[in-house]
């Protein structure tokens, strides 16, 4: 089996992964790409949106835009720092807590689901391959600091 033919079904998966996310979530009105906002502000209320950006290793311009709608959604709520008024602090809405749970199930069922046929001898060996292959990934960008806040549990 060829190197790509691996990297393509990785996708694959990531993709159907996404879709069948959003097709359980849109009940909740949550899109799945807000998910790890979501989880990362479970874990730790009040940080900023640049940590928040720095976590997922996106643009601080694109984490505006992404707050900006969970806002709209009622899933957050963002309040000016007291020390520093150009920096925004991030907390989870009412709504946003109570959706956490729902989001973790969900996310649990599609796991289970991903996974159901296999043994956990596969699952400790696919872990370790890919294990394998994220170390080379993150040797190609220098050490690449894998953040395990914005992992979504």
């Amino acid at each position: 089996m060829k190197a790509r033919e691996i990297m393509n079904k990785l996708f694959l998966i990531q993709k159907i992964h996404f879709r069948l996310l959003r097709k359980k979530l849109e009940n909740l009105l949550v899109h799945p790409g807000q998910i790890p906002i979501l989880m990362i502000l479970s874990k730790k209320e009040g940080i900023t949106q640049r940590q928040i950006a720095e976590k997922l290793d996106l643009r601080p311009a694109t984490i505006a835009i992404m707050l900006r709608r969970m806002e709209k959604a009622n899933l957050i709520y963002r309040v000016q720092d007291a020390k520093d008024r150009r920096v925004q602090r991030v907390f989870l809405s009412e709504r946003g807590r109570e959706l956490i749970d729902q989001i973790r199930q969900q996310l649990q069922d599609s796991e289970q689901k991903a996974f159901e046929n296999f043994s956990q001898e596969e699952l400790t060996m696919l872990n370790n391959l890919l294990d394998k292959m994220l170390n080379n990934l993150k040797n190609q960008l220098g050490g690449y600091n894998y953040d395990k806040d914005f992992c979504i549990s």
